[in-house]
């Protein structure tokens, strides 16, 4: 018995499939095949049955996975305590651009802070990006706008924010602002937006036909004009300027779920322990 054979076991009991146990072992599937077999052999008993859709733990499987994460969860600390050295490789996250930059930052310091000696590093990409690379293998994790999980991905929900009608203050000093109001006002659209389409059937329902005077892929450009009093934006309310107000129009709830997304067993297993408790 060998680290492999447990680290081979683990991956394809919490990937549900020897074809995706090997993609995440990094190992062909007849290697991840014969080691399996020969863990089974060694104990004297089946640990997974096969079924038309990938595998099933047996009963005796369910108790050596819970051992397997044990034994690996402290060979990793034993390596992570030997000469100082920072664990693993680097953290590799992607991040939706159209999450507000302070929530970002917030975000991923909680996620360094779970282990200071780990490094990392960014990349941005839109929504649909996010989800093929970290399916892929080539974030770790995601910071994302969560849906409903892909099989054999968690997820951990940080925060929440609105769809909003981003006006100057200089214009629309106080009070609130009816969609009549609206009505031929210069827009500036986020064209990168994940939720544009529904933002547009906001304008549709509320029958607006305002003046579309810009479209940009930048947040902190759209922002800086509706500051500037160039037109109204529709943008999550977790983005902040000074001179901007976030008004959330009545009877819209376009909202989104913000946190992290990993596929399960990711990060060399680090990551189901760290962020279920995040």
């Amino acid at each position: 018995m060998d680290f492999k054979q447990i680290r081979y076991f683990v991956a394809v009991a919490e990937a549900g499939s020897f074809s995706e146990g090997a993609r995440r072992a990094f190992v062909t599937q007849p290697t991840l095949s014969a080691a399996i077999a020969a863990l089974e052999a060694e104990l004297g008993f089946t640990l997974l049955e096969r079924h038309a859709r990938g595998v099933r733990l047996t009963p005796k499987g369910e108790e050596v996975l819970e051992t397997s994460r044990s034994i690996l969860r402290e060979a990793e600390r034993l390596k992570a305590a030997s000469g100082g050295k920072p664990p693993g490789r680097p953290l590799r996250l992607g991040i939706l651009p159209t999450i507000a930059p302070g929530f970002v930052a917030q975000c991923i310091a909680r996620l360094r802070a779970l282990e200071p000696g780990r490094s990392w590093r960014t990349e941005d990409a839109p929504l649909a990006k996010l989800r093929e690379r970290l399916t892929s293998g080539r974030y770790d994790v995601i910071l994302t706008a969560l849906a409903p999980a892909a099989r054999g991905h968690r997820q951990r929900e940080l925060g929440a924010d609105w769809q909003a009608l981003a006006v100057s203050v200089r214009t629309f000093p106080r009070g609130p602002v009816s969609p009549e109001i609206l009505a031929g006002q210069p827009l500036i659209v986020r064209v990168h937006c994940e939720q544009l389409q529904s933002a547009s059937r906001i304008l549709d329902a509320w029958k607006v036909r305002p003046r579309v005077v810009a479209q940009t892929d930048s947040d902190a450009r759209a922002l800086a004009m509706v500051a500037a009093g160039l037109g109204f934006c529709l943008m999550p309310d977790s983005f902040e300027h000074p001179e901007v107000r976030m008004l959330r129009p009545e009877g819209v709830e376009l909202t989104r779920r913000l946190g992290f997304e990993w596929v399960r067993g990711g990060g060399d297993g680090w990551l189901d322990r760290a962020l279920e408790d995040l």
